[in-house]
């Protein structure tokens, strides 16, 4: 490592080097490191393989005249799952046999004319571009044309042995990228839920702490600025979610130990927060209106953001156990959801029969009331299906050894 922090490019502009030295950071983080750059460097160890390894296939013993096929088809299908490599394996074999049909059929009516050609690339780009083909739509009009230009479309040995080729390609593809190293996107999808549940943790606290002191419009707004950063991320979690959830199927990896991973419970719990920062920004905004400079609205009173305060901390120790299968915990934050509802019926009952000296002031003790109090609904509602990673919880079951016949 200390080889790298002592690297320097004395020579080069400053952007040149930047790059440099991000690339040697990168090398160094895979080398050192567990995380993306080491899945990255992976998935390009695993990338070259394959290709190597189809093309000497399809030259050695296909005997192929032209072992282009099989390193591409190889190229197309390593991804970052074995589930996807499979899909692209069959897209890029379907794509290719639709494209080399293509050709054929128009070969043997007209062979190669430049209309002929022209209907060649209209009907292979309608193809391609359906949806189920995805990125892979582009190899139906490059083998219709290059078929069609190759052979005229007509030779039966060619398209045979394509065929034959692609596949070897995507079947070396889809096995190297199950052997050496099969990806497990595990980690990756725990870290990104634990860490999006407390930072909805961490919000609500600020703004319970916040209320209690003389804030302002300033930390209002940044407290709804917080909030919407949440909102935006929950849809990059729930994909990584997703990805694990893929990561682990046809994965000989799971098959021999196997994760031990709530998956639908991780979808619930991003789900659930991200329905309660809607309620969160709608407090923001609330608390940012009551306290603005230009067109001030009648705040509540202190006595009432004090009492509010403490549900919104109740409702915060809450999200710290929302999801945990432990029985205290369970306990806990039911505990903590019933004195945060007690704290805001009581609020409530209280602005029934209290006088309002500014009758322009209701509105914002209405919607800050109902705002906390659709939260506790969402987590009361939703905590049975959630499911939150903790340090304890295990990740991979022992290992399942093969009984003797």
């Amino acid at each position: 490592m200390a080889v790298f922090a002592a690297f320097s490019l004395p020579r080069v502009s400053g952007s040149l080097r930047s790059t440099v030295m991000s690339f040697f950071a990168a090398i160094r983080n895979a080398v050192f490191t567990a995380g993306p750059e080491r899945e990255i460097a992976f998935l390009v160890v695993k990338t070259v393989v394959a290709t190597v390894l189809s093309w000497q296939f399809a030259d050695h013993v296909l005997n192929s005249p032209n072992p282009y096929y099989a390193p591409l088809a190889a190229l197309l299908v390593v991804d970052r799952t074995l589930m996807r490599s499979l899909w692209s394996s069959a897209q890029t074999l379907v794509a290719i046999i639709a494209g080399m049909s293509v050709a054929w059929v128009v070969g043997a009516i007209a062979g190669v004319q430049w209309w002929s050609m022209a209907l060649v690339v209209l009907v292979a780009v309608l193809i391609g571009r359906w949806r189920a083909f995805g990125s892979h739509g582009a190899q139906v009009p490059t083998m219709a044309i290059l078929s069609l230009l190759t052979v005229g479309g007509t030779n039966g040995t060619f398209t045979f042995l394509t065929i034959v080729e692609t596949l070897v390609g995507g079947v070396i593809g889809v096995a190297t990228n199950a052997i050496v190293v099969a990806p497990l996107h595990v980690t990756q999808s725990r870290e990104a839920v634990s860490s999006f549940t407390g930072r909805v943790q961490e919000l609500l606290t600020d703004i319970s702490r916040g209320l209690r002191t003389d804030w302002g419009e300033q930390m209002a707004i940044d407290w709804g600025g917080s909030s919407e950063e949440i909102i935006r991320t929950a849809p990059v979690v729930s994909e990584k979610v997703a990805h694990g959830r893929e990561s682990i199927r046809f994965n000989p990896r799971n098959k021999l130990r196997k994760v031990q991973v709530d998956w639908a419970g991780y979808a619930r719990t991003v789900e659930a927060l991200l329905r309660t920062q809607w309620h969160v920004s709608g407090i923001a905004r609330t608390l940012a209106d009551v306290a603005g400079q230009n067109d001030p609205r009648p705040s509540p009173s202190p006595t009432f953001l004090s009492a509010y305060a403490d549900a919104l901390a109740d409702i915060s120790s809450a999200v710290s156990r929302f999801g945990r299968d432990g029985d205290g915990d369970q306990t806990s934050m039911k505990g903590h959801l019933a004195h945060a509802s007690e704290a805001l019926d009581d609020l409530e009952e209280r602005l029934r029969h209290a006088p309002f000296t500014d009758p322009g002031a209701w509105p914002a003790y209405g919607a800050l009331l109902i705002d906390a109090q659709r939260m506790v609904s969402e987590l009361l509602t939703t905590h049975e299906e959630a499911a939150v990673p903790t340090e304890n919880t295990p990740v991979r079951g022992p290992i399942q050894w093969r009984a003797e016949s």
